[in-house]
C-alpha cells in the first residue's frame, strides 16, 4: 500500500508541464474554444492511461516486497536520475537571456485553425513524445502493477493516476466551462507565464526528478 501512494506524487512532475498548459489555454482562447481543448485535454489523458496501463500490466504478478533487491530497482533509479539531470542541464542552458523575451512555440499559430479531431491529434503528439512524462508513467505504471493487487485494481489506480495527472489540462477546460468572469484573461497571463518561464520550470522540475531518483537509488543500493 505504501508503494501504492509513493506513485502518486509522481503525478506531479506531469501536471507541472508548461507546454501542455500553454496548449490547452491557446485552444480555449481559439475559435474552437471548449471542443478543441476538451477533445485535447482527454486524448492527452488517454495516452497517460495507456502508457501507465502497459506498464502496470506488464509488472503485474512481479513481486514488490522484492524489488529492493533486485537489479532492477537500482538501475531503473540510475537510469531516470542520469536522464533528469542532463534534462535540468540543457533545461537551464536553453533559457532565454535575461532580458529576452522566450520563443514562442511555432505550432501557436496554427491552433486557431486546429478541428476537434486535429486538437486530439496534437494532444496525442504532446503527450506521447514528452520526455518527462513517459518515465513517470511506466514508472507509476510498474509500482502499481508489482503491488500485487488484481488487474482490475491495476487499471482502476492507471486511470486515477492518468486523471490525476492530467489536471494540468483539465482544470483549465472546467475552469472556462464555468463561464466565471475574468477566466479569459486569467487564462492568457497564464499561458503568457507558461512560455516566459517555461526553461525555468521545466529546469526545476527536472533537477527534483533527478534528487528524487537519486534518494530511491540510495535507498535500492542500502536494502
Amino acid at each position: 500500500m505504501d508503494d501504492i501512494a509513493s506513485a502518486f506524487p509522481l503525478a506531479l512532475g506531469i501536471i507541472l508541464s508548461p507546454l501542455p498548459i500553454v496548449a490547452t489555454v491557446a485552444l480555449l482562447l481559439s475559435s474552437g474554444g471548449r471542443r478543441n481543448a476538451l477533445a485535447f485535454a482527454c486524448s492527452f489523458t488517454a495516452v497517460g492511461f495507456l502508457v501507465t496501463l502497459v506498464a502496470g500490466l506488464t509488472s503485474a504478478g512481479s513481486s514488490g516486497s522484492s524489488t529492493g533487491n533486485s537489479p532492477f530497482a537500482v538501475i531503473l533509479p540510475a537510469v531516470l536520475g542520469a536522464a533528469f539531470a542532463a534534462l535540468a542541464v540543457a533545461s537551464w542552458l536553453g533559457r532565454p537571456r535575461r532580458g529576452r523575451p522566450a520563443p514562442t512555440p511555432g505550432w501557436l499559430a496554427a491552433v486557431d485553425t486546429l478541428t476537434p479531431v486535429r486538437a486530439a491529434g496534437l494532444g496525442v503528439l504532446m503527450a506521447a513524445t514528452n520526455s518527462k512524462n513517459i518515465p513517470l508513467e511506466l514508472k507509476a505504471g510498474a509500482v502499481f502493477g508489482s503491488a500485487g493487487a488484481p488487474l482490475l485494481a491495476v487499471g482502476a489506480l492507471c486511470l486515477g493516476f492518468a486523471v490525476v495527472a492530467a489536471l494540468g489540462v483539465l482544470a483549465p477546460t472546467a475552469l472556462a466551462a464555468t463561464g466565471a468572469p475574468g477566466v479569459t484573461s486569467g487564462l492568457t497571463r497564464l499561458k503568457d507565464a507558461m512560455i516566459q518561464h517555461n526553461a525555468g520550470i521545466m529546469t526545476v522540475l527536472f533537477a527534483l526528478l533527478a534528487v528524487m531518483e537519486a534518494s530511491h537509488l540510495i535507498a535500492a543500493l542500502a536494502a
